[in-house]
C-alpha cells in the first residue's frame, strides 16, 4: 500500500499527464479508461479533487476548439458508445463490436505506448488531434467530475479551486447543468460550493433554469447540494436576485428540518420577500417557514423603508396571513425602529398593527410576548408594549358581557 505522500506524487505526475494529453489533442478519447477506472475507486483521496478540477479547465479548454471532424461522430458508434453493460450480455449492437475494437487498434497499433517512460509527449506523432464532437467532450466532463466530486460533501473547509479561466467555468457549468443526470448537476453543485465566488452573482440559479423546468423531482443529493450552495452564496446570489432564484426556491420546497443554520435562512427569506420577484412569487410555503423561523431565532433585523412599503402592499392586498408573518419582521427590527424612521412610517406601523389585532385578536398574545426583549432594547419595547395595550383596550368593549 502506498503511503500519502507517494500517492500524491503518483496522481501529481498523472494528472501533468492527462493535461498534457488534453491540451496536445492526442487520444484524449482514451481518457474515458483512465476516468472510468478512478470513479470505479471507493476509497479516492481528497487530493484528487483540485487535480481532477484542472482536468475539467483542460477538457474545457480543448471543446473549444474548432471542430469537430468526422473522427468518431457516425451514429453507430454513439449508439455503442451509450449502451449499457446489460446491453452487451444481452448481444445488443454486438455487430459493432470488430468495428469499434478495429477502429481503435489502427489508431492506437500495436506496442503503442500512450505516455511515453521517457516523459516525452508524442504531440501527434502518429496521427492528427482527435477533433471529437461536443457530446464527447460533454461525456469526458461528466466523468471528470464524478471522479473528483462525487464522493465530496458541501465541505467548506476544503481550499479554494481556480481554474484560472472564466470562460472555462462558464462551459464546465452550462454543460454540466444541461445534463439529463441529476447526479452530474449535483457533482457540478459540489464545485460551486468550493469555489462559489467563481462565478458572477446570480448566475447559479439562471443555470440551474432548464432543470427547473423539468417536472421530475430533483435527487435527494442534488437537493442537498443546492441547499448547501444557497446557504454557501446566498449573499452575491441575491444581489441578483431574478425570477430564476425564486423558482428555484419553490421548487426545493426546502423545510425547517433541511437547513442547518435557521438565523441564515430566515435572513434569505427576508431579503427575497423584500424583493419585487420574491414578494409576488415565493410560495406560501416559505412564509409558514419564516414565520416559524423569526419566532425561534428572534433575529433583531435591520429597519428599512422596503419593510414597510411590503407591509403596505400586503394590507393593501387584504393578504392577512402573510402580514400576519411580516409584522413580526417588523416588530423586531424596532433597534432602528424609533430611531432614524420617518414618523410617518412609525405611525403607518402601528395602524397596520391595530387593524391586524383587531382582525385577529389571538395573535395579540403573540406580539406582547416579543416585546420581553434584552435590556438595551427596553425603551423600544416599551413603545411596542404600548401599542400592544392600546390595541387590547379596543378589543374590551368587544369582551364584555351586553349590559341586563
Amino acid at each position: 500500500m502506498y503511503s500519502s505522500d507517494l500517492l500524491e506524487v503518483i496522481l501529481s505526475h498523472l494528472s501533468k499527464r492527462v493535461i498534457e494529453v488534453t491540451s496536445d489533442g492526442c487520444f484524449p478519447h482514451h481518457l474515458r479508461y483512465l476516468l472510468e477506472f478512478l470513479a470505479a475507486w471507493e476509497k479516492r483521496p481528497a487530493c484528487l479533487t483540485p487535480l481532477a478540477y484542472r482536468w475539467c479547465s483542460a477538457i474545457s479548454e480543448a471543446a473549444a476548439r474548432p471542430g469537430p471532424s468526422d473522427v468518431h461522430t457516425d451514429q453507430q458508434f454513439w449508439r455503442l458508445f451509450r449502451l449499457q453493460p446489460q446491453d452487451l450480455v444481452a448481444g445488443k449492437f454486438a455487430d459493432l463490436l470488430p468495428l469499434i475494437a478495429e477502429e481503435g487498434f489502427r489508431e492506437v497499433g500495436p506496442g503503442f505506448d500512450l505516455i511515453p517512460s521517457d516523459g516525452t509527449s508524442h504531440h501527434c506523432a502518429r496521427g492528427r488531434p482527435q477533433e471529437l464532437t461536443p457530446d464527447y467532450y460533454a461525456h469526458l466532463l461528466s466523468m471528470t467530475l464524478e471522479v473528483g466530486f462525487r464522493l465530496t460533501g458541501p465541505d467548506r473547509a476544503r481550499p479554494t479551486l481556480h481554474s484560472g479561466h472564466p470562460s472555462h467555468h462558464e462551459w464546465i457549468f452550462e454543460t454540466a447543468f444541461s445534463s439529463d443526470d441529476d447526479e452530474v448537476i449535483a457533482d457540478a453543485v459540489c464545485v460551486w460550493i468550493i469555489d462559489g465566488g467563481c462565478m458572477p452573482p446570480g448566475s447559479f440559479a439562471r443555470y440551474f433554469a432548464k432543470r427547473v423546468e423539468r417536472d421530475t423531482l430533483f435527487s435527494p443529493r442534488l437537493r442537498r447540494a443546492c441547499i448547501a450552495a444557497i446557504e454557501r452564496t446566498w449573499r452575491t446570489e441575491l444581489e441578483v436576485l431574478g425570477l430564476e432564484t425564486v423558482h428555484l426556491l419553490n421548487r426545493l420546497g426546502i423545510d425547517a428540518d433541511d437547513i442547518a443554520e435557521q438565523h441564515k435562512w430566515a435572513r434569505v427569506l427576508v431579503d427575497v420577500i423584500r424583493s419585487p420577484a420574491g414578494l409576488n412569487s415565493l410560495s406560501s410555503h416559505y412564509w409558514h417557514l419564516l414565520g416559524r423561523l423569526a419566532l425561534t431565532t428572534r433575529i433583531r433585523w435591520d429597519f428599512s423603508l422596503r419593510n414597510v412599503e411590503v407591509m403596505r402592499l400586503l394590507e393593501e392586498a387584504g393578504d392577512w396571513d402573510k402580514l400576519e408573518v411580516w409584522m413580526v419582521v417588523v416588530w423586531l427590527s424596532v433597534p432602528e425602529l424609533f430611531g432614524g424612521t420617518p414618523r410617518a412610517s412609525v405611525e403607518d406601523i402601528e395602524r397596520v398593527a391595530l387593524k391586524l389585532f383587531s382582525l385577529r385578536p389571538s395573535v395579540l398574545p403573540r406580539f406582547v410576548g416579543l416585546c420581553q426583549m434584552d435590556p438595551h432594547y427596553q425603551t423600544d419595547a416599551i413603545k411596542l408594549q404600548r401599542i400592544c395595550e392600546k390595541a387590547q383596550v379596543e378589543q374590551l368593549p368587544s369582551e364584555l358581557p351586553p349590559p341586563s
